[in-house]
């Protein structure tokens, strides 16, 4: 009897054990909406990339086509709760990588990086706006 009853406390202790973890991995991601500004132009595709700061194994990514170049609008999902890495870019010719001119060593596509970004639990919203390094550098 006495065996029944360590049983069932270990057993209870190990069911709240893993309701606590599924708790816990449910509140350290969250959702991100990202308005996009400074579309070059009306074509290709917006790729956005966030890791978080501390573990950059927790990350997440999507895609959103091009169809306006007032701003595109990007939902994205499973995004880590805390400081996070974001960087973007508007990829032009559909090869899916930021182009750079090689011989100034600097982003030809238009793009956004921001480090140590604070997201927090619930709904996030921000607003990014691309910029062309090479136009702005002059070259």
């Amino acid at each position: 009897m006495k065996n029944l009853i360590i049983k069932g406390i270990s057993m209870v202790c190990v069911l709240l054990v893993g309701l606590a973890a599924q708790a816990q991995n449910a509140e350290e991601t969250t959702t991100l909406t990202v308005e996009v500004k400074g579309i070059k132009e009306a074509k290709g595709q917006v790729l956005i990339a966030i890791k978080s700061s501390e573990d950059p194994q927790k990350s997440t990514y999507e895609m959103v086509a091009v169809s306006d170049k007032e701003a595109v609008t990007c939902v994205l999902k499973n995004v880590p709760v805390g400081k996070v890495d974001i960087s973007a870019f508007q990829d032009l010719n559909g090869n899916f990588q930021l182009e750079m001119d090689e011989e100034h060593k600097v982003p030809v596509e238009p793009c956004y990086s921001k480090e140590k970004h604070l997201i927090r639990e619930g709904e996030n919203k921000l607003t990014i706006k691309l910029i062309n390094v090479k136009e702005m550098m002059g070259l």
